[in-house]
C-alpha cells in the first residue's frame, strides 16, 4: 500500500514538472508570436509605403 501512495505522489511531482516546463515554454511560443506580430505589421506598413510612392511615380506615365 505505502509504495502504491509513493508512486501516485512521485507521478504527481513528475506531472507538476512537467507541467511547469510546458507552462515557460508557452510563455516563449506567445512572446515570439507578439514579436513576430508586431515585424509583420512594421513590414506591412513599410510595403504600403513604397507601393504608395510606386503609384505616385507611375501616375505621369
Amino acid at each position: 500500500m505505502k509504495s502504491e501512495y509513493r508512486q501516485a505522489v512521485e507521478s504527481v511531482i513528475s506531472q507538476e514538472a512537467k507541467l511547469a516546463e510546458v507552462k515557460e515554454i508557452h510563455a516563449q511560443a506567445v512572446e515570439c508570436v507578439a514579436k513576430t506580430a508586431k515585424w509583420v505589421a512594421l513590414n506591412e506598413a513599410s510595403l504600403k509605403k513604397y507601393e504608395d510612392r510606386l503609384a505616385e511615380l507611375e501616375l505621369p506615365l
